[in-house]
């Protein structure tokens, strides 16, 4: 969403509608077309927060399977970077309405990974609002009250982008300096497009002035105004401490900007402590209560609310492990799953804590692929046992090793659920399963299958793995 950048920077506008074509990186070119409707302006400024508050609080959901996000209005505020005040009451209703109301045609820009390179969408960001309470019509929407209950429907290939893992998190310190919405739009956009395909972060980004201008929304042919607009913008990121510097190579419309970026800090997503209930994302409607303002990274509580961690505590978790180590928590679970043990796992989220919090009860295999055995842990939850389990996390042999059942359903559990989405995943999925059983692919082959990008990577590495054990050298 940040890359295609669709709402416009301008802090004010008069267009009701607007297309760009423009390219940017080696990703290919953008086409966007956006209409508004009859009567409407097209989103932008403000509504960006408000989008960006909307992708927040579904994180904090959980990315729920309706793609409605149940949240109060002054919990939506605050997410979004807003100050409560009237103001701001009826700006985020005018950033709903127009969110709703406007149509996107994006054609062959859309990225999907595992699926489909490109594809074309015409879509509305919003779906549908519902409103509970005070101010439910037009007439009324100043009325807002912060317990207002408000029911939100994001488009669903947006909510498809969240649960596939496309979420920059930026950096709430930054964002809190920044007062105006150009500069907090122009601060979201860079994080993203500063991105490498090896998910480090450049040190500088070169741009073509008009291009910029054009993806900004700032659509006029004078290079001197474009530069005026951003003057300012700039000045903003530097004081918040994103820019070193700004420079500008050649005269006119052939001018192109260098970003030269301070060095960059841990991916943090600004979404206020919500305690343990999934629906709160912010604090009451006392302005003496103002919720404290969390660090972590999104896609780690994502992973942990999947094992039914409460959100509140998957935050707090999520702030003191990398994602890494919950990554190779998960992968242990996995293992464990695929042995008798299951039958004991009554509390995975219990277990998944304890596997965070004693990682030396459960070691990996060292660098040199030797096996290793992971011990089952005497608490959590109600999980209780002495015995140890072999740890799955090996090449894989004819024989099964001990303890470890080859079995569809254990197979099943260690697969990626992304598998069933389509016919041809789903073939892979059943001639994997039937691999393992035969013994020709172990349980980490089977994460790694289920971990490739695309199905035709999924498919390859599975011929491979049952090559090595059919035709051994």
């Amino acid at each position: 969403m940040a890359r295609l950048n669709l709402i416009l920077a301008l802090n004010r506008t008069e267009l009701q509608y607007w297309q760009k074509i423009v390219e940017l990186d080696g990703r290919g070119i953008i086409r966007i077309e956006c209409t508004a409707a009859a009567g409407d302006l097209v989103p932008h400024g403000t509504d960006n927060d408000i989008q960006l508050g909307l992708i927040s609080a579904a994180v904090m959901q959980n990315v729920p399977e309706n793609d409605t996000i149940n949240i109060t209005a002054v919990e939506l505020i605050r997410i979004s970077g807003l100050q409560p005040s009237a103001r701001a009451y009826v700006q985020m209703y005018e950033s709903l309405r127009r969110l709703q109301r406007a149509s996107y045609e994006i054609t062959e820009s859309w990225f999907d990974r595992g699926r489909v390179k490109w594809r074309s969408v015409t879509m509305s960001i919003v779906v549908r609002v519902e409103v509970n309470g005070v101010a439910a019509a037009t007439e009324t929407a100043g009325r807002w009250q912060p317990q207002t209950q408000v029911a939100v429907q994001l488009d669903r290939t947006v909510m498809q982008s969240v649960r596939d893992g496309y979420l920059r998190a930026v950096d709430p310190r930054v964002l809190e300096q920044l007062k105006q919405p150009m500069a907090r739009n122009v601060f979201v956009t860079l994080s993203v497009l500063r991105l490498q395909s090896d998910e480090n972060l450049a040190d500088t980004y070169r741009v073509p002035l008009m291009r910029w201008g054009i993806h900004l929304g700032l659509h006029w042919d004078r290079p001197d105004k474009v530069l005026r607009a951003l003057a300012p913008v700039h000045e903003s990121l530097k004081r918040a401490g994103l820019l070193e510097s700004v420079e500008f190579e050649g005269r006119g419309a052939a001018q192109v900007i260098t970003y030269r970026f301070h060095p960059p800090t841990a991916d943090i997503l600004d979404v206020p402590d919500s305690g343990d209930d999934p629906r709160a994302v912010g604090g009451s409607g006392d302005p003496r209560s103002q919720p404290e303002t969390r660090q972590f990274d999104a896609h780690t509580v994502t992973l942990l609310t999947a094992e039914g961690v409460a959100p509140g505590r998957a935050v707090k978790l999520a702030r003191q492990f990398p994602l890494a180590q919950v990554e190779v928590a998960m992968e242990i679970m996995a293992a464990l799953r695929a042995t008798p043990y299951r039958e004991r796992v009554t509390n995975p989220a219990g277990l998944l804590l304890d596997i965070l919090a004693h990682p030396d009860r459960y070691v990996l295999p060292d660098a040199a692929g030797r096996p290793s055995t992971p011990a089952v842990p005497l608490g959590a939850g109600t999980v209780k046992q002495k015995n140890k389990i072999r740890n799955t996390r090996q090449p894989a042999s004819p024989e099964p090793p001990p303890d470890v059942e080859r079995t569809a359903s254990a197979a099943l559990t260690l697969l990626s659920r992304r598998l069933n989405a389509t016919t041809d995943g789903r073939a892979v999925r059943d001639e994997a399963v039937e691999a393992f059983i035969a013994g020709l692919v172990g349980a980490l082959d089977l994460i790694k299958i289920g971990k490739a990008a695309t199905v035709p990577e999924a498919r390859a590495l599975l011929e491979r793995l049952r090559t090595r054990q059919e035709h051994p050298p």
